[in-house]
């Protein structure tokens, strides 16, 4: 799908339909390496270096802010590059701080109903939060932000809290859209897309021309109209759009239960397991799996703002996939020893 979407953008601007295919296909061969790699470290390892690894997360943080070495793409400087290879050391934070969480909580578990041992962990990620919106990235501070309350959720910290750290952060959410004139403009794309259909609403609009004539059974592998220059970078958050347009509602459901069956299956590994390290970590990636996954799909089909959240291990990326995949060998790890 990375190929069928992008085929005809990278003719036109690289001369080859398979720049993006190759680089895939390069990055995967990374990932999956990743992933068997992710599911023989041992919980003890990961918990003994935990705060290593989220200050060396932090560091390529700050490194990306340095002007001349991090890499803007997007409006967003949210790269480093070595040649010609790149990576967005979000993606590593946002492993990084599950993890850190996941050892916080196992270690505090039995205090972990009274609000001061929360908020040291949280007063740490906000460094991570704040990092991240220098850059400026919304939508990655988002889908953490989901994933450590996710973490938080299933400790001992009673439900009003949670609901009080729930409003607080759709508050803070707010003043952020607020704060930058493009976000509240996506907004009000949002909720009409039509108000400015060669600006703000174009990329919305585009997916949903894409989807419409998508019908039961789709156009047919390679039909694609909209990946002709009209739905922009069509190989990245809008892939999606794409496969339904091909492969109809037929394809869009097969897809939508391969996650589904993903998402069984991890559940089933939490509840396995006896180690509750492991199962904070499993529960935050998971958390983060699912959350991209709804706001993808919910921004393809007009039900959210566009957020810039690629589609996992479908999009065109290779530290979203090289990242997910050492994520998903985490989670199948059976190696629990402490």
């Amino acid at each position: 799908m990375v190929y069928e979407a992008s085929s005809v953008w990278a003719q036109f601007k690289y001369g080859d339909q398979f720049y993006f295919l190759k680089r895939q296909a390069l990055y995967a061969c990374v990932g999956i390496g990743g992933f068997f790699l992710g599911s023989r470290i041992s919980a003890s390892f990961l918990k003994k270096y935990a705060n290593y690894f989220l200050a060396i997360s932090f560091l390529l943080l700050i490194l990306v802010l340095i002007p001349g070495v991090g890499l803007i793409r997007g409006g967003s400087a949210s790269w480093l590059g070595f040649g010609g290879f790149s990576f967005q050391p979000s993606e590593f934070l946002k492993i990084s701080l599950i993890i850190f969480f996941a050892k916080y909580l196992e270690k505090f578990y039995e205090q972990s109903d009274k609000i001061k041992t929360i908020l040291p962990p949280l007063l740490i990620a906000s460094i991570g939060f704040i990092l991240i919106m220098l850059q400026p990235d919304f939508g990655t501070c988002m889908v953490l932000a989901v994933s450590l309350f996710a973490q938080i959720y299933a400790s001992r910290m009673p439900l009003k809290w949670f609901v009080i750290f729930m409003f607080t952060g759709i508050f803070a959410v707010c003043i952020l859209i607020l704060s930058a004139s493009y976000r509240f403009e996506r907004i009000m794309s949002f909720i009409d897309p039509f108000q400015d259909p060669l600006g703000s609403g174009f990329q919305i609009i585009q997916s949903l021309y894409a989807i419409g004539p998508g019908g039961l059974l789709g156009q047919g592998i390679g039909e694609s109209y909209q990946k002709h220059y009209y739905l922009p970078e069509p190989q990245t958050d809008f892939i999606f759009a794409i496969i339904v347009e091909e492969f109809g509602l037929f394809g869009g459901l097969i897809v939508i239960g391969l996650y589904g069956l993903m998402f069984f299956c991890a559940f089933k590994l939490i509840f396995s397991t006896k180690n509750i390290f492991k199962c904070y970590m499993c529960l935050g990636l998971l958390a983060l799996f699912m959350i991209q996954v709804i706001i993808n799909l919910g921004v393809v089909i007009s039900l959210f703002p566009v957020t810039g959240i690629t589609l996992p291990l479908i999009s065109y990326g290779g530290s979203s996939l090289c990242v997910l995949l050492f994520s998903l060998g985490l989670m199948v790890n059976k190696n629990e020893q402490e």
